[in-house]
């Protein structure tokens, strides 16, 4: 009875490991660069005389902002060409601005930038497509949940001391697995990040939207990227 317990246990021991190894993919790294833009829209009638439109911004669109990003990720799930992936990055995001100083005659100040940088948690799904030359491509669609650690505001920092602490933004990618004869696979991936919340600061409406592209690598605990367990048929002449 305890040897048949025994073999028992040892079945089912085996049976979730072999469960975890197939659900766990990948582990990895990443660093990339940003490129950000802010849209305000002032939902005053333009007048010109006291000019009430411009207060506490302008309609306008910023000029493109560049900085950098870092991640943490991992990947999940045992299908082959379907994967979840998870990520902990930080990621700066901003504008460059040219504030309003008088609405008529129209003067600009010179460059400015408003800088946001979050810590953000990302989940995605990973949908693999047929292997390419040199590995495989992939599309990745998800959401980012960010919190802003640092804000700093050059310009229109009445709408920019007003954003949320936290805030929720959907993102898709397409990105490319290269294939090394290693357990690091090298990947590039290309992302669209817009805010679809409008963050209004009456009366003005503020929206964001980020590219990011990255490179980075992933440990996978096998060499290659499908892991089928099914038989293998060598042939009479193996």
């Amino acid at each position: 009875m305890i040897t048949k317990k025994i073999i028992i246990t040892s079945l089912i021991a085996l049976c979730f490991i072999n469960t975890k190894a197939q659900f766990f993919r990948g582990i990895g790294a990443f660093v990339g660069v940003t490129q950000t833009a802010h849209k305000y829209k002032n939902t005053l009638d333009v007048d010109s005389f006291f000019f009430a439109h411009t207060i506490p911004a302008p309609s306008h669109h910023s000029t493109e902002y560049f900085s950098w990003s870092a991640g943490i990720l991992a990947e999940f799930l045992k299908y082959d060409h379907i994967r979840w992936q998870t990520e902990l990055e930080y990621c700066n995001k901003g504008a460059v601005e040219h504030p309003l100083i008088t609405p008529w005659p129209i003067t600009k100040g010179g460059r400015t930038v408003n800088k946001l940088s979050y810590i953000q948690w990302n989940n995605f799904a990973k949908i693999f497509l047929r292997e390419g030359y040199r590995g495989f491509p992939y599309i990745m669609l998800g959401a980012r949940i960010e919190y802003n650690l640092i804000r700093s505001a050059g310009a229109y920092g009445a709408v920019i001391g007003d954003l949320p602490k936290f805030n929720f933004s959907p993102d898709a990618a397409v990105g490319y697995e290269f294939s090394v004869y290693s357990k690091f696979k090298p990947f590039i991936e290309y992302h669209y990040n817009p805010d679809v919340i409008t963050h209004h600061t009456d009366p003005v409406k503020f929206r964001s939207r980020t590219f990011e592209l990255r490179v980075g690598v992933i440990w996978r605990p096998k060499k290659d990227l499908d892991d089928c367990n099914a038989p293998r048929y060598y042939g009479s002449d193996y």
